[in-house]
Parts: C-alpha cells; structure tokens; sequence
C-alpha cells in the first residue's frame, strides 16, 4: 500500500484473511495456535476469513454491511473507482471512521468521526520497507 506501518499490520494479522505472523485464517492449526496464546477458548476464532476492503465496497453497494468501520486510513485516497466507493459508503447505514486528521477526505462521509493516535504518539515498533 505504501503507507506507513502497512507492513506491521500484515505482520500483526491486519488483514482479513490473516492472523499475527503471517498464520492463514483458513489453517485449523494456525487459529488453534493464536487461540492458545490469546488464551481464548478452542473454536473461537473464525474459520472464515472476513471480507477483504473491496469486497467490503462491493457488500455496501448491495446493502449487505451495516456497519464500516475505517481505522487510521483514508480509502477515498488510496483505493481505486474513488466515486464507486464514495456511493457506497452513503449506502452504508453507518460508517464510522477513526482518524488522526478530522479533515480526511473519507471523514467527510463518516455519521461517527473518533480521534486516532499518530505514530508518534504510541508506544511499540513500527515497520518500514522503505518504499
């Protein structure tokens, strides 16, 4: 993606079909070994990967999510078919973006705006490739 930290997330399980350390959500084994050191009960993890972000555009456009939730991203910057994803979003019943800046592009069409950290202002690593 480009952005900062976009590989720490990856690494720390952001993504819809992985949990930390690059583990498969689909893998039997890798949920039972995240749920141990979570200290979560066996099963309680999903074997359902969720909705990758285009596929949560193309599930607004049909009226199948209620609730997106935009963490410390700007989508109506970085993904494609801009206008495509503005009209889905209004078809959303409620989107809810957490932003460290109150005048993103996609704050703009948030019904609930809540303030998000910078970088610099959490503990913990960050990773960079330096794209």
């Amino acid at each position: 993606t480009g952005q900062p930290n976009a590989i720490g997330g990856r690494e720390a399980g952001g993504l819809a079909h992985l949990l930390p350390g690059y583990r498969l959500v689909a893998n039997p084994e890798h949920r039972a070994e995240v749920e141990q050191a979570w200290k979560l009960p066996a099963g309680q993890i999903a074997a359902k990967p969720g909705l990758a972000a285009w596929q949560q555009v193309e599930a607004m456009e049909r009226g199948d999510l209620d609730l997106w939730w935009v963490a410390a991203t700007n989508p109506l910057v970085s993904m494609p078919d801009l206008d495509r994803v503005k009209q889905a979003m209004g078809n959303c019943p409620l989107v809810v973006v957490s932003e460290a800046y109150a005048d993103s592009e996609t704050s703009h069409y948030a019904h609930l705006l809540l303030p998000a950290a910078q970088w610099s202002e959490k503990a913990g690593a960050m990773t960079n490739t330096e794209r």
